[in-house]
Formats: structure tokens, sequence, C-alpha cells
């Protein structure tokens, strides 16, 4: 009886310590988002010309950035534009793209003009 109990504490301590290591080894290729800054400036323009998908916005927006500072001073900008300067949504192409006002627009314009002109700039 002691034996079957030892044995199956030792079968649940092994399948435990293999679950851990498969979490901790499959961990790292967790998908994530990378942008370059071609990708922003194409984002940006988007979104000034108000045909800016919404999913997209609402992924840039709600990524987490942890790797870089400046990509995510860009994702946090955006985020008080979406919170003070979004208008609604409107249905452009069979695709609901996010509209914003005009302290948004100008918001994004100043934005895009910095990113246009960053240079030596890689994500």
């Amino acid at each position: 009886m002691l034996l079957q109990l030892l044995v199956s504490i030792s079968f649940l301590f092994l399948l435990l310590v293999l679950l851990v290591l498969f979490f901790i080894r499959h961990q790292s290729k967790v998908p994530y988002y990378r942008l370059t800054q071609e990708q922003c400036v194409t984002l940006l323009e988007k979104a000034v010309q108000g045909v800016l998908p919404e999913y997209e916005w609402h992924a840039f927006i709600g990524m987490t950035v942890r790797d870089d500072d400046v990509l995510d001073d860009l994702r946090e900008q955006c985020l008080l534009v979406d919170e003070l300067g979004v208008k609604g949504t409107q249905l452009i192409n069979g695709r609901v793209c996010i509209i914003f006002n005009k302290k948004g627009i100008y918001q994004l314009e100043i934005l895009l003009d910095e990113w246009q002109h960053k240079s030596n700039y890689i994500v």
C-alpha cells in the first residue's frame, strides 16, 4: 500500500515537472506584434485618411510593447487620440473603419509627420 502511494506521488511529481518544462519551452514562442517604421506610417496615413479598419487600430493601441520605448510612446499617444479624438465608425468598402474628429486628425497628422521623418529607426 505504501509502495503504491509513493509510486503515485512520484508519477504525479514527474508529470508536474514535465508540464512546467513544456510551458517554459513554449512560452517564449507566444506571437507578438512587431512593427517597422513603414508600417507605423501606413497605419497613421490610413487613420488620417479615414480608411483605417477598426480592428487594426484596436490591435495597435491594445498591443503590449516591452522592448521598444519609442514604439510604446507612439502607441500611448495614439491611445490618447483614441480617448479624445474618435468620432465613431463608418462602413467603407465593406469594412468598419474608425473615424476621428478634427482634433484627433490634427494629432494624428503631427504623429504622421514625425514618423515620416524619423531617420534610422528600426523597430
